[in-house]
């Protein structure tokens, strides 16, 4: 069988044993984490990617990226080529019997932590990112010098938005070897998440001056460091040269998550505007891999901004059986309570609040998609403000600044709210959502001309704001 990245298999090529080609795979992974060879066909996460209602990324809810995420998550180092979550599963036994046997058999842990990683950046399944931490350490107990584990390690926190835990793990590596492309990425990613836009970008025109560096892992990063930047329109240029690599590479014969960088276009075609580009490019990666997380939440957005609310319901209904993501659940209920499905919309609720109770983890990784939806759902509160502000101070970026601002806004404390939307980028930015935040604010501080303008600039940008926001926006114009 010829495996292909994140893909289910039987698309094409001889068939193999169903295990062999993820075997092999998990075990080229741990000597190509050395170098950006292991990078050239790993997702960035949604994000997706799974972990974080991929997005890539893992969103991409929070602006196209890692949260969700992970939406896109270019931190991964995996370059493991599974067929499917049943292959993987196999692997896994196979693996894991051998780490039973001999716990100091570093080679054996550190392809179990990249096969616990990969399956739950698949299934969504934030315990598998635990037990690849856990095979991981593993590693490390056995051989604290070998590079594969250190790298994965800090691959994993990235997944699970430990951007600092990777950030100095990935630092770590890459000190030890100044040549090691793959730290270098990992390094650069956490960068850009923690608001560091400076450095990030320095970094990754470091990671591309190195030989063979360049190509569609290094094009979907600057993607993403483009729309942080505020300019939008380079980075769907970026997103569609890295998809146009992949396709070349695909046609090519080559071993690539064309699914993925299908996804990546689209999410990016999606908060530019461009619905009918984005519908294509989901439709295209669930072509690839039909229970995609980040292509079916973000078909569902252009359909419900289309009207065609019952497929959205339909369509998120299918996400949420898959892995009940919380950014999933709100606005499969928000659109429940649009078509009068008001009994289902308050399950779906109830277990978006539950989700938050869940433990560290899940707190971590979906903090702000939990905040924003008390905010946006009638729970503001000084305890609200306080979370957000507790997420900031961890990831001191953009949406975090305006994520403080929205709740400030929902307590009345205008004045505030103003410096934390502009501290977010506020009218400047590319971003729908801290768009709209920042015209709302701008009208409840007395700037009703800019608050105006700023909120049909978000309306214009269409399905990159959901439902429920584009709604409001609409009545802040109306009134």
């Amino acid at each position: 069988m010829t495996t292909e990245t994140r893909t289910f298999p039987g698309r094409h090529g001889i068939r193999r044993p169903r295990a062999v080609g993820v075997l092999a795979a998990a075990t080229a992974i741990v000597l190509a984490t050395y170098g950006f060879s292991a990078l050239r066909g790993a997702p960035a996460r949604t994000l997706p990617a799974a972990a974080a209602a991929q997005a890539p990324g893992a969103a991409a809810s929070e602006g196209a990226g890692i949260d969700p995420a992970p939406l896109f998550e270019p931190g991964s180092t995996t370059g493991l080529v599974p067929g499917s979550i049943e292959q993987i599963d196999n692997a896994i036994a196979i693996w894991s019997a051998n780490v039973a046997k001999e716990p100091r058999d570093f080679l054996s842990a550190t392809t179990l932590a990249s096969l616990y990683h990969e399956r739950g950046r698949l299934s969504g399944d934030l315990g598998d990112q635990q037990k690849a931490l856990e095979a991981a350490a593993t590693a490390e107990r056995a051989a604290p010098k070998e590079t594969p584990a250190r790298v994965i390690e800090a691959a994993i926190k990235f997944t699970l938005h430990d951007f600092d835990g990777a950030y100095g793990e990935a630092q770590a590596v890459f000190r030890d070897d100044p040549t090691n492309q793959t730290a270098l990425a990992t390094m650069t990613d956490a960068e850009l998440e923690l608001g560091r836009i400076a450095d990030a970008r320095a970094d990754y025109a470091r990671l591309g001056a190195m030989p063979g560096a360049q190509g569609a892992a290094l094009d979907i990063r600057l993607a993403r460091l483009a729309y942080l930047s505020g300019d939008g329109s380079e980075a769907l240029k970026e997103s569609e040269a890295a998809l146009a690599a992949t396709r070349k590479a695909a046609a090519a014969g080559e071993t690539v998550d064309l699914g993925f960088y299908e996804y990546a276009a689209a999410e990016y075609a999606r908060l530019t505007g461009d619905m009918t580009r984005a519908r294509t490019g989901y439709e295209a990666a669930l072509a690839v891999r039909s229970t995609d997380l980040g292509s079916l939440v973000g078909l569902a957005r252009v359909q419900a901004y289309e009207g065609q609310v019952t497929d959205a319901v339909a369509t998120l209904e299918k996400a949420a059986a898959i892995a009940p993501q919380p950014e999933t659940l709100g606005l499969l209920g928000d659109l429940e309570t649009k078509i009068g499905r008001t009994a289902d919309a308050s399950r779906q609720f109830e277990t978006v609040r539950f989700i938050e109770q869940l433990g560290a983890i899940q707190a971590t990784v979906f903090d702000r998609i939990l905040i924003r939806f008390d905010l946006d759902h009638g729970a503001a509160s000084d305890a609200t403000l306080a979370k957000a502000r507790a997420s900031l101070a961890a990831q001191p970026d953009a949406t975090g600044h305006d994520t403080v601002a929205w709740a400030l806004y929902r307590l009345g404390r205008t004045a505030e709210a103003a410096t934390e939307s502009a501290a977010a980028g506020g009218t400047t930015s590319a971003d729908a959502r801290i768009l709209f935040h920042a015209g709302a604010i701008a009208l409840a501080d007395g700037h009703t001309a800019t608050g105006r303008a700023v909120l049909q600039r978000a309306i214009k940008l269409g399905a990159a704001l959901d439902p429920i926001e584009r709604a409001e926006a609409q009545r802040l114009l109306g009134s």
